[in-house]
């Protein structure tokens, strides 16, 4: 995440020349890297290109404060167990990211926490003074959001993660799930 001005701008050069690299060479029709990454058996470059470059609007967005924008993009990259039947299948899935991916997961996660706790924490607020249909609602989504956490602990101690053998991220990932009971 970008703190100052200047790193804010070259990250944005840098996001801006893959995102052209992606539109010259990778959009539909573009078949020629394509091509090449599949002849050579390296299809999976392009793969963890793309979900680099989602990552990097997900971490805007949760700097941002877009909290549910950074979560239906998560969601939406299917990185993360939605249900406890998925867990074996999205640890394996893991493993199977390239390394400068798994690398930096922990902080994926922990982004994806903390987008989870902020929603909770919008929404719970935002139900205060409701009709019960409404608080019903609220309460179902509140229920989803925390399964969403427990699993989200759940998959970061079976992953164990580079960068979080300090437990320090673990720690702050347990304390939001904690925040939301």
């Amino acid at each position: 995440v970008a703190s100052t001005q200047e790193e804010f701008t070259k990250r944005q050069f840098w996001f801006n020349a893959a995102s052209q690299f992606h539109a010259i060479h990778l959009a539909q029709g573009k078949m020629y890297v394509q091509n090449a990454l599949e002849s050579e058996g390296r299809m999976s470059l392009g793969n963890t290109f793309q979900l680099l470059m989602n990552l990097v609007v997900f971490f805007d967005r949760c700097r941002e404060n877009q909290w549910e924008g950074a979560w239906v993009l998560m969601d939406n990259l299917n990185l993360l167990p939605k249900a406890d039947s998925e867990m074996t299948v999205k640890v394996e899935a893991f493993f199977q990211l390239d390394n400068c991916v798994k690398q930096i997961f922990h902080h994926v996660v922990l982004a994806a926490m903390e987008a989870l706790c902020h929603l909770f924490r919008s929404l719970r607020q935002d139900g205060a003074g409701v009709s019960i249909q409404q608080q019903n609602t609220i309460d179902q989504r509140l229920d989803e959001l925390r399964t969403h956490a427990r699993l989200l602990v759940t998959f970061s101690r079976l992953l164990n993660l580079p960068g979080l053998g300090d437990g320090d991220t673990y720690v702050r990932i347990a304390q939001l799930e904690k925040n939301m009971m």
